[in-house]
């Protein structure tokens, strides 16, 4: 499934001061946390995603020494997957395996998950036992339901020096975050950021989220003569999004013309043809496709040239 514009948004705003971010998401101080850094995870793609690259694991490595170093995988949903768990499981069994934190013999990260959930509520976390047996999997996830945190609370910690201000991005998608007060609290602690570029990636990361939450008129309008416009990057996912959506109707309709004619043809079209045709992504051969329908004596002389 192509990213849309909120995944995109997310992860660039994790990227924007790493530590804080880090120490907004898992609650704990950053210097606790030790970032170490991005890992390159670029050759092993998350289950279900395969043209995606995870930007977004964490290389952390305690202060205090205790242990490996770990690779945390941190994943943002527009919506909460209920198969979550069976998928960050795939990913972590392949940062395991296939990730090494240094050329020693037998060295490997300890791995983990964190997941924020930008609408809804989201499961992640499963702990299952066998009765009577040593049997178990256990996977604690960190996760953060954006939608049931408060704005006030999180506005109040950036207010107060506990948070820093790449979390203000995340307030319009927080219970709370579309109120007036909030916003105009927002802008003062914005207008604090020295980098004027900066700046205009707060705001345009805060309108993406308040499209997300349903609150983007509210702060459009608040936002009103601040001088703040979406970034050129915030923009590019847009028409990214917006061009993955037109090449994913055009497939539809192509598929639909393919069933359509050999339905029209030789009737009713068995479920595995159709699925076969509807699992196809490449426009030029489903319209080849169409020709070849228009052309075939039989439903098995198209599957014998189409090759389905």
């Amino acid at each position: 499934m192509p990213e849309n514009h909120f995944d995109k948004a997310a992860r660039f705003a994790a990227q924007l001061e790493p530590p804080e971010f880090l120490a907004w998401l898992l609650d704990r101080p950053a210097t606790a946390l030790g970032f170490a850094g991005w890992l390159d995870t670029r050759g092993i793609p998350f289950p279900g995603e395969p043209d995606r690259v995870g930007d977004t694991v964490a290389r952390l490595t305690p202060p205090d020494g205790s242990g490996p170093p770990w690779a945390l995988a941190i994943e943002f949903q527009i919506d909460p997957d209920p198969l979550m768990f069976g998928r960050l499981l795939g990913y972590l069994s392949q940062l395991w395996t296939r990730l090494k934190p240094d050329p020693e013999r037998g060295s490997r990260f300890n791995v983990g998950a964190a997941v924020v959930n930008l609408t809804g509520a989201g499961s992640a976390s499963r702990e299952m036992r066998l009765p009577g047996t040593p049997v178990g999997t256990h996977l604690a996830v960190a996760e953060r339901n954006l939608a049931g945190e408060n704005a006030d609370h999180a506005i109040g910690r950036i207010e107060a020096g506990a948070s820093g201000r790449s979390v203000l991005p995340w307030l319009p998608l927080m219970a709370g975050g579309g109120e007036g007060t909030i916003i105009e609290r927002w802008k003062r602690l914005a207008e604090q950021e020295p980098s004027s570029r900066r700046r205009s990636e707060l705001g345009g990361l805060a309108l993406v989220f308040a499209e997300a939450a349903g609150c983007r008129e509210n702060w459009e309008l608040g936002l009103k003569g601040w001088n703040v416009r979406e970034s050129a990057v915030v923009n590019g996912w847009k028409a990214e999004a917006r061009a993955e959506a037109r090449a994913e109707t055009q497939v539809e309709e192509r598929a639909a013309a393919v069933l359509a004619v050999l339905e029209a043809k030789f009737g009713t079209v068995p479920a595995d043809l159709a699925g076969a045709v509807r699992a196809t992504a490449d426009l030029a051969r489903l319209q080849q496709w169409i020709a070849l329908a228009a052309r075939a004596d039989t439903r098995d002389g198209f599957r014998a040239a189409a090759g389905v």
